[in-house]
């Protein structure tokens, strides 16, 4: 899908049929009929568009022929992808910006909200002319959206905490396993964001003026910001396992010494039960009250066996 935007004089992005000089157009699942109108039509290596639409791809900047590659990453929410069979709800996904000399173009694979946002006009100050600019506040809105999905992952890691507490299922410790994943692809993509971010603060890429290098240290901020909330998450999340796994274990272990000692209370009657049954000449077999007295010491044998586990505290909690 191509989408192509102009901004007015009210500062609003409308939708346009056709490209102009200082357009902003907006690649989303482009078909490869599309991709062979960009690059003819606006002269751009094919292979930065592609790159783009490539899930492995990380954050980087490039320059060739006059136009500027910036490859980011982006969370996403796996429930936006329909019939998807992810456990791992979420991820981040590449999107590329790429500037040409009248031009703006971004590229992802899947459509992001926050994107549609600016489009509509929810997101403020965005100028078609202005590609520097844009991209920069694409940045800073990218970091905020971070800071959200990392804020409902620590919300969604309470609540596996609280109900794993209760039943110490199987559900909720998956649930936390996929939760770990989706910060291990936040942290990674946050780290190489950040490098990615002071090459263009430091390098010729793309040419920052005074209000430029402002937005660009709070976007540097908001990164750092959101990179060390998903280490602290991911370091709590760890622990967090560790410790329900230690829990587990122990309860495992308690409840097999329960039932072991429950075993050896229980053989002790079945062990006299067993000797008594036999069809052999016995002690005390022609006793009027043998089987009595043998009840008596089988039931006096079984106490004690279970008053010896007691005192060892095999049956505590």
């Amino acid at each position: 899908m191509l989408l192509i935007y102009k901004s007015t004089s009210e500062g609003k992005l409308e939708k346009r049929a056709n490209i102009t000089n200082n357009s902003w157009l907006h690649l989303v699942k482009p078909t490869s009929k599309e991709i062979d109108h960009m690059v003819k039509e606006l002269a751009i290596p094919r292979d930065f568009i592609i790159d783009s639409l490539d899930i492995d791809e990380r954050p980087r900047i490039e320059e060739r022929d006059g136009a500027v590659l910036i490859v980011i990453h982006v969370p996403y929410d796996q429930l936006n992808v329909e019939n998807s069979n992810d456990d791992v709800k979420y991820r981040t996904i590449p999107m590329g910006i790429i500037h040409t000399k009248d031009h703006m173009i971004t590229i992802c694979n899947e459509e992001i909200p926050f994107m549609k946002d600016i489009f509509n006009s929810r997101v403020k100050d965005f100028a078609t002319h202005m590609k520097t600019r844009n991209t920069l506040k694409i940045l800073n809105v990218t970091a905020q959206a971070y800071i959200r999905f990392l804020a409902t992952i620590e919300h969604e890691i309470s609540l596996a905490e609280k109900e794993l507490a209760k039943s110490y299922r199987n559900r909720e410790m998956y649930t936390l396993l996929y939760l770990n994943e989706s910060l291990i692809y936040m942290v990674t993509s946050l780290k190489q964001m950040k490098f990615t971010m002071q090459k263009i603060l430091h390098g010729d890429y793309i040419k920052l003026y005074e209000d430029d290098a402002d937005i660009l240290d709070d976007v540097l901020i908001e990164l750092a910001q959101a990179y060390e909330i998903t280490e602290i998450n991911q370091d709590n999340l760890n622990n967090v396992m560790d410790a329900y796994a230690n829990v587990v274990q122990n309860n495992v272990n308690r409840v097999l010494k329960l039932l072991a000692a429950f075993t050896i209370i229980l053989s002790v009657p079945m062990l006299i039960a067993s000797i008594y049954g036999m069809n052999v000449p016995l002690p005390f077999q022609d006793l009027p009250n043998a089987f009595w007295g043998v009840m008596t010491f089988t039931f006096v044998l079984t106490a004690l066996c279970a008053f010896v586990f007691y005192k060892k505290q095999y049956f505590a909690r």
